[in-house]
């Protein structure tokens, strides 16, 4: 199961949502996202101290990339600022990634993307049996979701409502509601607003947390949920496909 998480947007929690999916599937994550808010920060690597990008590195060689593995994180094939500048076409990360999930298997694999369109997104979105669309109630993000969503007609699209208030204005869950219906899409889960989880910068998954309290062990089981019901919609996909 190749997962690929995009968004048209950025804020609206996508890394965080990739880097808790892979967590709660223990999948590798790829991090495609060359930004400094990235999840290869969130992990806890900096891109900025080494000398290579093993990533990069990897798709030029046509390699496989040595997994970086802490306690309480997803393994991670961590992000560089060089990913920005590289020429690396679509079609050559679409077919890396897929042979590094044959090699990785049976964990499912995760990639995280940079906002917006470029080669890196494009090659996660070719890569993908399921694209994960975070989707924030509030209106500009839901005018870039129907765009999005134009965009996108050919894959299979996975809705994820993220950072949902404890009361979400009715016009914009209705709308929500009739894009998905007019596209076909289905929505999983929904992930309410945590806004303690953004000041967490380093930090090990909250599905991983040993002891939870109140607050990180509702976040969590929004996290699991939405996990459980991506696996179900791959394996509803698969079996429509046999």
């Amino acid at each position: 199961m190749l997962i690929t998480v995009a968004a048209s947007k950025g804020g609206v929690g996508k890394t965080t949502l990739a880097y808790e999916l892979a967590a709660a599937l223990d999948a590798v994550l790829v991090d495609l996202d060359w930004d400094g808010g990235g999840a290869t920060r969130m992990w806890g690597d900096n891109p900025l101290a080494r000398r290579t990008a093993p990533l990069l590195d990897a798709l030029e060689r046509r390699a496989t990339p040595r997994l970086r593995s802490r306690p309480g994180q997803p393994a991670l094939v961590p992000s560089s600022p060089d990913l920005a500048a590289s020429r690396v076409p679509s079609d050559v990360v679409a077919d890396s990634l897929q042979d590094w999930a044959v090699a990785w298997a049976p964990r499912p694999v995760v990639v995280d993307t940079h906002p917006g369109a470029n080669e890196f997104t494009e090659g996660g979105l070719l890569a993908a049996d399921l694209v994960i669309v975070p989707v924030v109630l509030a209106g500009r993000e839901l005018d870039a979701l129907e765009t999005m969503l134009d965009e996108l007609a050919a894959y299979r699209v996975v809705l994820v409502p993220n950072m949902v208030p404890a009361l979400p204005p009715a016009r914009l869950v209705e709308r929500l509601k009739t894009l998905a219906d007019n596209s076909q899409v289905p929505v999983v889960g929904m992930v309410s607003e945590h806004r303690w989880l953004r000041r967490r910068v380093r930090r090990r998954a909250v599905v991983a947390e040993p002891t939870p309290g109140v607050a990180v062990a509702k976040a969590a089981a929004e996290y699991r949920a939405v996990a459980k019901g991506v696996v179900a919609l791959f394996k509803q996909f698969e079996e429509a496909t046999v």
